[in-house]
């Protein structure tokens, strides 16, 4: 929890988030619905990544569409609602998990094009914040923090979900511009929750407690000591499940995202975005090596990547 002091570039790190996130979304995927405790043990077999990391490619391309310069806030919401009406018809989407939520708000931008009034005021569910990957990389600032705010109000209104997306973009934007990861960065994550980012949620409670449980140094995730106690199927416990697993194993890659995804609880969106904030730190050269190789899309999430960091150069 003391930081990380790496040599590898801010182009590679930005690879390594998207790329691990869809790693940790991979690894995550057969432990989604373990209830028991066999959850810490089973033998995990890859397949493909879920929604976590679908949702993702098409968010990256929504931000490429709008472009370089200033955010437009009203284009750029359209924008992202005509993508993830693609998303909802893709033939591939039914084979990933698909949230509901995320379904109901693409499905209700369709009909009535409102990216202001499309998104489900009571879910809180964890689908805003899991893809906030592609946004970290295009945009910083006042435009990253608009842009994750209009990306969660396209499927999930409520304000924990809009406080997650927020302070999760923030995160990973702050680790690739910094090159530090620890619970001071966390820390100043917070401050904007209890602050200007404030939507009249309760994020930040998750986060704190996320820094109290890594400083616990436990060898397992406990899922309900994260609020709101429910293993990351909520926005709140899904941030702060990963930031605790990526504070308590910040140089093990790996380690951190296993234990992320080892939980009772939605498995698959906790250890991507522990991946996300730890790729963010470490690089591609701390991903697993049998992860990456098998990685499905591999060249076309590294591509995308490189394209969005174009966008801010």
């Amino acid at each position: 929890m003391n930081g990380t002091d790496n040599s590898s570039t801010f182009a590679d790190r930005a690879r390594a988030a998207l790329l691990a996130h869809a790693c940790g979304d991979r690894f995550g995927a057969p432990l989604e619905f373990v209830k028991d405790a066999s959850v810490r043990t089973r033998p995990v077999h890859l397949g493909n990544w879920t929604d976590d990391t679908h949702m993702s490619l098409y968010l990256g391309e929504a931000i490429l569409e709008h472009g370089p310069g200033p955010l437009d806030p009203d284009r750029f919401g359209t924008l992202v609602g005509e993508v993830f009406v693609r998303w909802n018809h893709d033939p591939l989407t039914p084979s990933t998990a698909p949230g509901n939520t995320c379904k109901a708000g693409a499905a209700r931008f369709e009909r009535e094009r409102d990216w202001t009034t499309s998104g489900v005021r009571e879910s809180d569910g964890c689908g805003a914040v899991m893809r906030v990957v592609p946004l970290a990389l295009a945009y910083r600032g006042d435009d990253l923090i608009e842009s994750a705010r209009i990306s969660a109000l396209l499927t999930h209104a409520h304000p924990n979900a809009v406080e997650a997306a927020i302070a999760g973009a923030w995160l990973v934007r702050a680790i690739l511009e910094t090159g530090r990861w620890n619970a001071v960065l966390v820390e100043e994550a917070i401050r904007g929750l209890d602050g200007p980012w404030h939507q009249g949620g309760e994020v930040a409670a998750s986060l704190r407690e996320a820094i109290a449980w890594a400083q616990r140094g436990e060898d397992w995730l406990d899922e309900k000591t994260i609020p709101p106690g429910d293993g990351g199927w909520r926005s709140g416990s899904a941030l702060g499940l990963a930031v605790g697993a990526a504070l308590r194993w910040p140089a093990d890659l790996g380690l951190a995202v296993e234990k992320a995804a080892r939980i009772r609880g939605d498995s698959d969106s906790v250890a991507c975005l522990a991946g996300a904030l730890l790729g963010a730190s470490l690089g591609t050269g701390a991903i697993p090596p049998e992860w990456l190789d098998t990685l499905p899309q591999r060249d076309e999430i590294a591509g995308l990547a490189d394209r969005l960091l174009g966008l801010d150069a």
